[in-house]
C-alpha cells in the first residue's frame, strides 16, 4: 500500500491543498497527536507530512477539527490511567474492527506496559485478568455501552466507586470520543499503514 492510499476515500490533503485555518489544525495535530505516535511507535502523518488514520478527515472542516482536539486534549487531563485509556480504546477498536485504530493502539497498549497476550485478548473482544482493576472495569463499560446499550446497577456501582464521578464522566467521553473515532474511519474507508 502507497502513502496516497492511506487517506482512503478522502484523499490526503498536501500542504499546498492546504488553506491558512487547515494548516493551523493541521500543526496542532502533528504537534500533540503526532508527537504521540512517533513516541508510541505508530504513524499519524507521511514522511511528507500529510495527515492519515482519523486525522486527515480533521482538515475538512477547521472548527470540528479544532474543537475536536480540544475535546481529546480535555479528556487526556482526566487522570485516566494510561492501560485503562489503551484497553478501552482497543476494546472500541475490536467492537468496530478498526483496522487503523489496531494498528495505533496495538503499539500505544504494548508501549504503556499491557502484555502482547492481554492486547490480543482485548482485540477478541475478552476482559484480561491480567490487566488493571480500573482498566478491567473501563472495558467491561465500554461494551455494556457499545453492545448492549445499558449499564447495570451493579457495574455502575462498582465503577463509580473505583472512578468518582468526574473520572467516570471522563471515561465515558473517552469511549465517545473513539467511538467517534472508529465511525470517522469506517465512513471513509480508512486503512492500517502496512
Amino acid at each position: 500500500m502507497t502513502d496516497d492510499e492511506l487517506g482512503g476515500r478522502l484523499p490526503l490533503l498536501k500542504d499546498a491543498d492546504l488553506t491558512d485555518a487547515q494548516r493551523v489544525v493541521r500543526d496542532a495535530v502533528l504537534r500533540t497527536r503526532g508527537q504521540r505516535a512517533r513516541a508510541l511507535g505508530y504513524r499519524a502523518a507521511t514522511d511528507d507530512g500529510r495527515l492519515i488514520g482519523p486525522f486527515n478527515a480533521l482538515l475538512r472542516d477547521e472548527q470540528i477539527g479544532t474543537a475536536k482536539l480540544a475535546w481529546v486534549t480535555a479528556i487526556g487531563q482526566a487522570g485516566l490511567g494510561a492501560d485503562v485509556v489503551e484497553s478501552v480504546i482497543l476494546t472500541v477498536a475490536w467492537i468496530w474492527d478498526s483496522s487503523y485504530m489496531r494498528y495505533a493502539h496495538t503499539a500505544a497498549a504494548r508501549s504503556v506496559g499491557i502484555s502482547p497476550v492481554d492486547v490480543t485478548s482485548l482485540l477478541a473482544g475478552e476482559v484480561p485478568t491480567t490487566i488493571g482493576d480500573e482498566a478491567r472495569l473501563a472495558v467491561r463499560l465500554t461494551q455494556a455501552l457499545l453492545i448492549d446499550h445499558r449499564v447495570g446497577e451493579g457495574l455502575y456501582t462498582d465503577i463509580r466507586r473505583a472512578f468518582g464521578e468526574r473520572r467516570l464522566v471522563a471515561l465515558v467521553e473517552l469511549i465517545g470520543q473513539y467511538t467517534n473515532t472508529a465511525a470517522t474511519l469506517a465512513c471513509f474507508d480508512v486503512p492500517a499503514p502496512a
